[in-house]
């Protein structure tokens, strides 16, 4: 974040945290350094760090033209810039003095908890089915590689969320016995009851089975695909 704002770029990272602080604390971090915090101090930023070596001693001309381009760059935005060799590295930091409030860094992030782990070959043996929400969210990013929202996700219809104009169905009931039985399926029935209720959508229908065929949906004008669900979960339906 803080590189971005110096040099204006769009770096992007991910922070993982195990701990049940990951909210209150790590999370809160990002929070703060985002907005501003209170803070009395000399607050230090790196501006460059490079590592030396030979060849880059025999060329340090380059080196001190890298260093008096930044401080021209940055020099009015910190009271000092410093530079230090440490561990065989060039360090250049810009210092400011902070009487009350550390400025903010700017930029946006997306806090996630993960969920309950789905573990396919115990939906195999029945012996762990995930809750329909659970699964549904985990089908939606695999197919439009976004995060999947819990609140627009309607086990009743089997409906899991719309993205790109294409709307995502998941038919599957935490129930080993269902999952055994026809219902388990997509069916003409199903097809043509969403893409009636929805005509100007495509539709992505994850199931354990499937009871139609690209020809079938073709001949009715049905803009209807099926996905299996992954093979674990089929071969239930097999068994």
């Amino acid at each position: 974040m803080e590189a971005n704002k110096i040099d204006g770029g769009e770096r992007r990272f991910i922070l993982v945290e195990m701990e049940e602080y990951a909210d209150k604390l790590t999370a809160e971090r990002v929070r703060r350094v985002m907005a501003g915090y209170d803070f009395k101090g000399t607050q230090s930023t790196e501006l460059l760090r490079e590592k030396l070596n030979w060849k880059k001693l025999q060329n340090f001309q380059k080196i001190e033209e890298q260093v008096e381009k930044i401080e021209n760059l940055h020099r009015h935005e910190y009271d000092k810039v410093k530079k230090t060799v440490k561990d065989g590295e060039l360090i250049v930091t810009g210092e400011k003095k902070v009487d009350q409030r550390a400025e903010g860094l700017g930029g946006e992030f997306t806090y996630c908890t993960l969920g309950a782990p789905i573990e396919m070959d115990k939906i195999l043996t029945g012996e762990t089915l995930p809750p329909f929400v659970d699964l549904a969210t985990v089908l939606f990013h695999t197919a439009t590689n976004l995060p999947g929202d819990p609140a627009k996700v309607d086990a009743e219809k089997f409906f899991m969320g719309e993205a790109n104009g294409q709307m995502l169905w998941l038919v599957y009931k935490p129930e080993l016995d269902w999952l055994k039985t026809p219902d388990a399926a997509l069916s003409l029935s199903f097809a043509r009851k969403i893409a009636e209720e929805h005509p100007k959508a495509r539709h992505l229908v994850f199931a354990p089975a499937n009871h139609t065929n690209p020809k079938m949906l073709a001949k009715e004008g049905l803009k209807v695909e099926f996905a299996p669900l992954p093979y674990a979960l089929y071969r239930v339906e097999k068994a």
